[in-house]
């Protein structure tokens, strides 16, 4: 059983009908599974519009990432849980399904399986740090959300 707590929090928001701009999922951020991609936006149970924003904010902050897509194929991860709920998620993960880490969330899923260094998941903080300070602002990158 899966996304117990997301759910909880997401179904919590929605009773009380919290303002939720927009849910960024940073979970599984340091294990660079392709050189050919930095941040994978997975595009299923994800909302269409924030994504095409995120892959705005890189382009403008982060020219530097290459953003690529990938589709999960089911609810694999807590923005599945807040996407249910009607609020807009995204989730931005460290390499394509083909190539991601085969021992996530497992004893040996250490920080040696990416070089002993958090190099990958610097990106992952450069990108949420744009997204809270984008959506807190009053004039945000011109993309659609």
């Amino acid at each position: 059983m899966g996304l117990l707590g997301s759910d909880a929090i997401a179904a919590k928001y929605k009773k009380q009908g919290k303002k939720v701009v927009g849910v960024m999922q940073l979970d599984m951020t340091n294990y660079q599974g392709q050189p050919t991609s930095d941040i994978t936006l997975i595009t299923d149970y994800t909302n269409a519009a924030q994504n095409n924003f995120v892959k705005a904010l890189a382009a403008a902050y982060l020219p530097e990432l290459k953003v690529t897509q990938d589709a999960c194929g089911y609810a694999c991860s807590d923005h599945a849980s807040w996407t249910k709920r009607g609020y807009a998620a995204s989730f931005p993960f460290e390499s394509s399904l083909a190539a991601d880490n085969k021992l996530i969330h497992t004893p040996s899923d250490t920080l040696a399986k990416s070089n002993n260094t958090a190099t990958h998941a610097v990106k992952f903080a450069k990108l949420g740090l744009t997204f809270a300070v984008e959506l807190a602002s009053d004039a945000p990158v011109k993309a659609a959300r």
